[in-house]
C-alpha cells in the first residue's frame, strides 16, 4: 500500500516514487501492478505516444523555426526596404541567440516545476506575438530588439520538448521520437519556402510590404498553437488521458524501473550534477560546432543561392542579373527537404542498428567534403555547387541522435539542466554562423571563404564526434582494460 502523499509531491511523483523504492528493494513491481502491465501490447503504446505527442512537437518546430528564419526570406525584400547592410542583416541574425542561449536553463527549470502544457504555452503565445510584431519595424535597433525577444521568447522550447518526451519514452527510444520532432526544423524551410514566395508576391497590397505580409500571416498561427498546447498536451504518463489505465501503470512501471537503474548505475540526477559532468560539456561543444554550420547554412541559404541564380542568368552586359524572389524561395525548399529525408532515415537506421557514433561521424564528413565542394565550384559552375549544397545538408542527419546521447547519463533534474546547457552553448553556433557568413562576404566580397571555414568546422566536429564515449562505451574499455590488466599480470 502507498504512503500517504508528502507536502510538496504531486501524486504522479509519490506513485512514482514509491514504485521506485519497490523495484529497489524487492526488484519486481507489487504482483498486481506487475499482472496489469504485463497485459499491455508495447508497440500500441508507443503508437498511443507517437500520434499524441509527435506530431504536436512536429507542428511546434515547424512553426518555431518558421518564425525564426523567416527572416531569411524577408531578408530579399526588407534589407532593400529599410536600407540594411549584409552586416546589419547578420547582426540581427545572430542577436537572436543571446536571449535564447541565456534563458535556456531558467526556462527548463521552470517548466520541470509547473508542467509542460502550462510553460510551453505561454512560451508558444509570447514568442508568436513578438513573431507578429516584426511587420512593424522601421529601424535597425527596433530589429535589434525583437530578435533579442524572439529568442528569449523560444528559448525553452526545444530543451522543454525533449524533457516532457523524456518522461514518456526510453533512453534508446527518444532518439527516433525527437528525430520526427526536429525533422520540422529541415521541414519548416521546405513549408516556409513557398509560403514565404507567395507571400512575398502580396508586395504593396492593402499598403503593406510582402516581407510584412510575410511576418503577420506567420506568426499569428504560433500564438493559437500555443492555445491548443495548454488544452491538448498530456502533462505526465499518469495524466494521459489517451492512455487506458494497464498502459500508464506500464509506462510508471518502465519509467521507474530505468530510473531505478540509472540511479544504481551512477548517472546524474541533480540540477548540478550535469553541470559538473564531462560528459554535458563535450557534447554541449560538438553541438556548438554542428550548429554553427546549420544556422549559417539556413540564415544564408536564400541569399546564397540569389547569388548563384544570377550568376546563371542571362543578363545585358554590364548590368547584373535579378532572380525573381519567388524563384529563389522554392530554390531553397529542395535542401532542406532532403535534410529532413537525412535525418529520419539515419535515426531510424540507428534505432535498429544499436550504434550512434558512426551514424553521427560519417553524415558530417561527408558535408563536410559537400561544403568544400560547394567552396570551389561557385564562381565557375552555379549546377555544382547547388548539388554540393544539396549534399551539405546531411550535417542534420544526426540530429535525433546526438540528443539521445543525454538520456544515457542524465536523469531528473539532471536531464532538464543538462539539455538546456547542452541547447543554450549549441545555439551561440547561431550567432557564429550568421555573422562568420555576413563578415566574409563584406570582406571578401563572395561567400567561398566562408563556406570553406564552414566545411573546415563540419571536419573538426567528426572527429569530437568520433571520440565521444558514452557510458556504456567507456564500461565496455574499461572492462578490456581489466582483462589486459590481469592477463599480464
Amino acid at each position: 500500500m502507498l504512503k500517504p502523499v508528502r507536502k510538496g509531491l504531486t501524486e504522479d511523483e509519490a506513485v512514482s516514487g514509491e514504485t521506485e523504492k519497490l523495484i529497489k528493494t524487492t526488484g519486481h513491481l507489487p504482483h498486481s501492478k506487475a499482472e496489469e502491465a504485463n497485459a499491455v501490447d508495447q508497440k500500441v503504446v508507443l503508437a498511443k505516444l507517437n500520434s499524441h505527442l509527435l506530431w504536436k512537437f512536429f507542428a511546434l518546430t515547424v512553426l518555431c523555426y518558421i518564425d525564426r528564419t523567416n527572416l531569411a526570406f524577408a531578408a530579399i525584400q526588407l534589407n532593400k526596404s529599410l536600407g540594411f547592410t549584409e552586416h546589419i542583416y547578420g547582426v540581427g541574425a545572430s542577436i537572436f541567440f543571446v536571449g535564447y542561449s541565456i534563458c535556456q536553463i531558467p526556462s527548463n527549470l521552470i517548466l520541470v516545476r509547473v508542467g509542460a502544457p502550462l510553460w510551453l504555452s505561454v512560451l508558444i503565445v509570447s514568442w508568436g506575438i513578438v513573431a507578429t510584431a516584426f511587420a512593424a519595424i522601421n529601424g535597425k535597433w527596433m530589429f535589434y530588439i525583437l530578435r533579442l525577444l524572439l529568442g528569449a521568447t523560444e528559448s525553452g522550447t526545444f530543451p522543454g520538448m525533449w524533457y516532457h518526451l523524456s518522461t514518456f519514452y526510453t533512453d534508446k527510444e527518444i532518439g527516433v521520437a525527437y528525430s520526427y520532432v526536429s525533422a520540422g526544423t529541415a521541414l519548416s524551410q521546405v513549408i516556409g519556402a513557398p509560403l514565404a514566395a507567395g507571400l512575398l508576391a502580396l508586395d504593396g497590397w492593402l499598403g503593406l510590404a510582402g516581407w510584412q505580409w510575410l511576418f503577420i500571416v506567420e506568426g499569428i498561427p504560433t500564438v493559437l498553437m500555443g492555445l491548443y498546447t495548454k488544452v491538448n498536451l498530456a502533462e505526465s504518463p499518469a495524466k494521459a488521458s489517451f492512455l487506458t489505465p494497464a498502459e500508464k501503470a506500464w509506462l510508471q512501471q518502465r519509467h521507474a524501473e530505468s530510473k531505478a537503474n540509472k540511479t544504481m548505475a551512477g548517472v546524474e540526477v541533480s540540477a548540478w550534477g550535469a553541470v559538473h559532468n564531462w560528459r554535458t560539456w563535450y557534447l554541449a561543444l560538438i553541438n556548438l560546432c554542428d550548429s554553427t554550420v546549420k544556422y549559417a547554412i539556413i540564415y544564408w541559404c536564400p541569399l546564397i543561392i540569389y547569388h548563384m541564380v544570377g550568376e546563371n542568368m542571362p543578363h545585358a552586359a554590364g548590368e547584373a542579373a535579378v532572380p525573381h524572389d519567388a524563384v529563389v524561395a522554392l530554390l531553397t525548399a529542395l535542401p532542406f527537404g532532403f535534410a529532413a529525408f537525412f535525418m529520419l532515415i539515419n535515426a531510424r537506421h540507428s534505432a535498429a542498428t544499436g550504434e550512434r557514433r558512426w551514424h553521427v561521424t560519417i553524415p558530417l564528413a561527408i558535408s563536410s567534403l559537400a561544403l568544400a565542394s560547394m567552396s570551389h565550384t561557385m564562381a565557375h559552375s552555379p549546377f555544382l555547387a547547388f548539388m554540393s549544397l544539396l549534399a551539405a545538408t546531411l550535417a542534420w542527419a544526426p540530429n535525433g541522435i546526438l540528443y539521445s546521447y543525454p538520456a544515457t547519463f542524465l536523469q531528473g533534474a539532471a536531464a532538464a539542466t543538462g539539455v538546456a546547457l547542452i541547447n543554450s552553448i549549441a545555439n551561440i553556433g547561431g550567432m557564429i554562423g550568421p555573422y562568420l557568413i555576413g563578415t566574409f562576404k563584406h570582406s571578401k566580397g563572395d561567400y567561398s571563404t566562408a563556406i570553406m571555414v564552414l566545411a573546415g568546422l563540419s571536419a573538426f566536429t567528426c572527429v569530437l564526434t568520433a571520440n565521444f564515449k558514452e557510458p556504456s562505451d567507456a564500461k565496455h574499455d574499461s572492462q578490456v582494460s581489466r582483462k589486459a590488466h590481469d592477463i599480464a599480470v
